[in-house]
């Protein structure tokens, strides 16, 4: 297949994106088949441990730290396993772990794994052997990708790994496809573009294809992966008791649900017992588990979100205290409850699929903003990620998707790119061959006339540099962004207001997020530009608080429109980008 190296996306994935929007119906739909993609129970397992005395650390302690067996303490262990201090490696040990699976209504082990010869790697066969004569499934979460890390090097990776194990009969496979769980930390060490392109060169060059499974729930990660996951919900859970982690549960797991149904993927939702991770991290995170109450509320939620999958955080993670292996501390209280949780939720049936909305728009409508753009080539900013990119994608707008090099090759012109995006979170790059040859790119683009739209994944676009420096540059180039807070005071009432109605599909007023995140970096006008104020933010009593969303004329040349990340996140966020995109387009035709 021909591939276009400096766009970075290919072709047929364009045009597929583009047909399912314009048919109403999930890309992939025909490829994941509902009535073959059945209510499964999946726990992460970790092979990581070893024994002087077995066949895995052969002579030493792997992942253990210094054991008091006469005191039930492990130094790298926050609870004390039944049986004791083990050995990954040891057959015995597998089979137990099997077995107590099997009878918590565990269907599959997600497995830890680093690498080609690394220890988890030569636990892998055991493990799907001694599944597959207890009547289980395992699978691998990919936790790196090897240097350079690049697509090549992902995509190459994982056909090795499946071609090692792929084949195995007690292998996960959905529609005949082995599945790959992708950790977050290696989701970002690609990126979602990258991805997209490791994923399409493993179904181009692996005959069985693979079922990806990533790590983030985002607009763009449901529309690259056949399915989407969170590891860990550790951070949301803290410090909430078994009412309030219920109330977010009961929230959240319908809204990550909905994402999956929406682009016709796997749906998963995430249960854990409890966490606690101070052990090995300084300060580290505790989450309490309430006596089963936190796991319990978890459970429950999840099987009125009835997504395809539950999975478990964690089957054996003794490093954070979030095991439902049987321990001193808890007996086999975690196995049992799981078990009774795991039936009900495999006696429930699972609804048909939900279709594909528009966003409250017609077909007609999205034909006529896309129409817009046919003149207006859209150029995007390495590190593309955010829903807008994602959802000009699915509109199928032209963009190319640039490089650093391309960006101060001398090209970027507003000429060839009247609408330039930074789609990316907080950094950028901010020097490729001359110390500020990025920024000065940016500068001389704008000077030329050319309009920058900062549509960020995370709070503050242009915040940190190649090294992770902070440089806060966003002000150069006319995003005045100022007075941001990292989350509201209690009480404040907040809301959105439009003092106009530019944005004329978005509420004339609605209120902030009051969870999730919330960290707050408002637009205000700079004394050298024309300012237009899009959607404000207002306390209580009325007091404006900054623009999430404005477009500006800078005095000295270009323009640029701001949007706050969180509201990409929100209810409104399709009709939101729809009404920005046509505001954008009408400026710029002008």
């Amino acid at each position: 297949m021909h591939r276009d190296n400096r766009i970075g996306i290919s072709l047929f994935v364009l045009i597929a994106l583009t047909v399912a929007l314009q048919m109403s119906m999930p890309l992939n739909a025909e490829g994941l088949r509902e009535n073959t993609v059945s209510h499964k129970v999946m726990a992460f397992y970790y092979p990581w441990y070893g024994t002087r005395d077995g066949p895995g650390g052969a002579g030493r302690t792997v992942h253990w730290g210094r054991i008091d067996a006469a005191n039930k303490d492990i130094q790298e262990s926050t609870h004390y396993p039944t049986l004791g201090a083990y050995d990954s490696h040891d057959p015995k040990l597998i089979d137990q772990h099997c077995r107590w699976a099997r009878r918590a209504g565990i269907d599959t082990l997600i497995v830890s794994w680093w690498g080609h010869g690394s220890f988890c790697d030569r636990a892998m066969g055991k493990i799907l052997d001694s599944c597959r004569q207890h009547g289980l499934t395992a699978c691998i979460y990919y936790e790196s990708v090897p240097r350079p890390q690049t697509p090549k090097s992902a995509a190459d990776d994982i056909i090795k790994v499946l071609n090692k194990y792929g084949k195995h009969a007690a292998h996960l496979r959905v529609n005949g496809k082995p599945v790959v769980f992708i950790y977050g930390r290696t989701l970002q060490e690609l990126g979602l573009t990258d991805w997209l392109k490791a994923i399409e060169l493993v179904n181009e060059e692996y005959k069985e294809g693979i079922t990806a499974i990533g790590d983030q729930f985002s607009y763009g990660s449901a529309r690259i992966f056949d399915g989407v996951h969170t590891y860990n919900t550790a951070g949301q859970l803290r410090g909430l008791n078994p009412a309030a982690a219920r109330k977010w549960a009961g929230q959240t797991y319908r809204s990550w649900v909905q994402l999956a149904d929406e682009a016709g993927k796997i749906s998963t939702l995430t249960v854990i017992p409890g966490y606690d991770d101070t052990k090995i991290r300084k300060p580290g995170l505790a989450v309490e588990r309430y006596n089963t109450k936190l796991y319990r509320a978890q459970w429950e939620e999840a099987i009125k979100a009835n997504p395809h999958w539950i999975l478990i955080t964690s089957f054996n993670e003794w490093h954070e205290g979030s095991e439902i292996e049987p321990s001193a501390e808890y007996k086999h209280e975690y196995l049992e409850l799981t078990g009774e949780y795991s039936k009900r939720f495999k006696a429930k049936k699972r609804s048909a699929r939900r279709q594909v909305t528009s966003g409250g728009f017609s077909i007609e409508e999205k034909a006529q903003l896309r129409k817009k753009f046919e003149k207006l080539r859209i150029g995007v900013l390495p590190g593309a990620g955010s829903m807008a990119f994602w959802w000009l994608m699915d509109l199928g707008v032209a963009m190319d998707v640039l490089t650093w090099d391309d960006v101060v090759g001398g090209n970027l012109t507003p000429q060839k790119y009247p609408v330039l995006l930074y789609c990316s979170g907080e950094h950028y790059r901010s020097t490729v061959r001359k110390t500020g040859d990025v920024d000065d790119a940016l500068v001389s683009y704008l000077r030329a006339g050319g309009c920058l739209g900062a549509l960020p994944g995370l709070p503050w676009p242009f915040y940190y540099d190649q090294n992770n420096k902070t440089v806060s540059r966003s002000g150069r180039f006319g995003l005045n962004i100022q007075g941001a807070w990292e989350k509201p005071q209690q009480d404040s009432k907040l809301r959105f207001v439009q003092p106009q109605r530019y944005l004329r599909h978005v509420p004339e007023q609605f209120p902030f997020p009051t969870s999730g995140d919330q960290r707050w970096r408002p637009f205000f006008a700079g004394k050298d530009t024309k300012h237009t104020s899009l959607l404000r933010l207002h306390d209580g009593q009325g007091k404006y608080l900054g623009d999430a969303v404005a477009y500006a004329e800078i005095k000295s040349g270009g323009r640029v429109i701001y949007t706050w990340f969180g509201l990409l996140n929100g209810p409104y966020a399709e009709a939101l980008l729809y009404d920005i995109f046509d505001f954008v387009a009408t400026q710029v035709r002008q």
